[in-house]
């Protein structure tokens, strides 16, 4: 009986969900997804991250000013290891599948190779697994 009810909550990837190249891929995990009106290419999942991040440039493409840009400016750490100032916060909605997700970003004007960065401050919050290997994430959702 208790291995039914943990099968009923099991995410799982499989062998066949593998990219072409397989074992020998090693690409960062990027994911499509929809804000408002416009699909986000190029949103990189960072398990190695404790911030979401937002450009000033994704959110200008976007259609969002200054102004809707709520106070929270924060010294983070870069990649590089540089201390960088973000100008503050905001609030998107993004459709990723079935559900929609209200995340906080914090909104940084430096040059990126993503269009925004999720790390586990919303991997911890949506549940989600996400796998580098399969180029996938998975999550549950009440239907």
């Amino acid at each position: 009986m208790v291995g039914q009810v943990l099968e009923i909550h099991k995410i799982a990837f499989h062998e066949n969900e593998l990219s072409p190249e397989g074992l020998g891929q090693n690409k960062a995990l990027h994911i499509t997804v929809q804000c408002e009106d416009y699909f986000i290419t190029k949103i990189l999942i960072d398990r190695g991250s404790s911030l979401n991040i937002c450009p000033l440039v994704t959110l200008k493409k976007l259609g969002k000013g200054l102004h809707e840009i709520n106070d929270g400016e924060i010294n983070v750490k870069a990649f590089d290891g540089s201390q960088r100032s973000t100008i503050g916060e905001i609030i998107l909605s993004l459709q990723m599948g079935p559900t929609w997700f209200e995340v906080d970003f914090k909104v940084i004007d430096v040059p990126t190779s993503y269009n925004l960065l999720l790390g586990r401050s919303w991997i911890h919050a949506a549940g989600a697994i996400a796998s580098t290997l399969h180029q996938a994430v998975k999550f549950e959702w009440n239907q």
